[in-house]
């Protein structure tokens, strides 16, 4: 009598788990329901990770699991482009941006999966050291002194560019921009700090 009211507390937890997990991880789907991020332009930031949050903790275990604590890393996440338009493989992006003020930076371009997208060139993204800059203004050389280093990023199913992430067969893509160790100034404006512009380009 015992063990079988055991196996039916267990039973009734395990449910609980399960339906409280379902049910926050399918309100993730819309997007309007993520009250707790933080926007700029097409990138969505989450400016600290509060695992008794219901949503957040789902968030973290559907796209995050290994996530770090947002004082070791900044996660931007662009699930449509400049103009409000979601990203699709069926189109083609141009990403245009800076460097930012951080110690290391990153790009990964996921699936609908949540995955990196699978491609024969193994190329998933770029960092700081991975990405070709734009070539200095030999006509303007001052501008080069006063501003940031900026570069170009292609994202579409045929190569195109040196910069270049293959979107593969994806109708849902997301784009991640990770800052490892940004200065206090990206912490304290993340709303405001030159981001990326993502254009569809056809």
């Amino acid at each position: 009598m015992k063990s079988r009211f055991i196996i039916i507390i267990l039973f009734i937890a395990i449910a609980s788990f399960i339906t409280g997990g379902y049910l926050a991880i399918k309100s993730l789907r819309n997007v309007d329901q993520l009250n707790f991020m933080l926007y700029n332009g097409p990138w969505r930031v989450n400016p600290s990770m509060d695992l008794k949050n219901t949503k957040q903790r789902a968030l973290i275990a559907k796209v995050g699991l290994f996530a770090l604590r947002e004082s070791e890393v900044i996660y931007y996440t662009a699930i449509m482009d400049s103009d409000g338009d979601p990203l699709d493989s069926d189109y083609d992006y141009i990403l245009e941006g800076s460097v930012p003020n951080a110690r290391y930076w990153s790009y990964t371009l996921y699936g609908k999966d949540n995955f990196m997208i699978p491609n024969p060139n193994k190329i998933y993204g770029y960092n700081d050291t991975s990405i070709s800059y734009t070539p200095k203004d030999s006509l303007n050389p001052e501008l080069q002194n006063i501003s940031q280093p900026t570069y170009t990023m292609h994202i579409s199913k045929e190569r195109t560019g040196e910069n270049w992430i293959p979107s593969g067969e994806n109708n849902t893509m997301a784009l991640t921009l990770r800052l490892y160790n940004a200065s206090p100034e990206v912490y304290n404006n993340l709303t405001t700090i030159p981001l990326p512009s993502i254009k569809r380009v056809k």
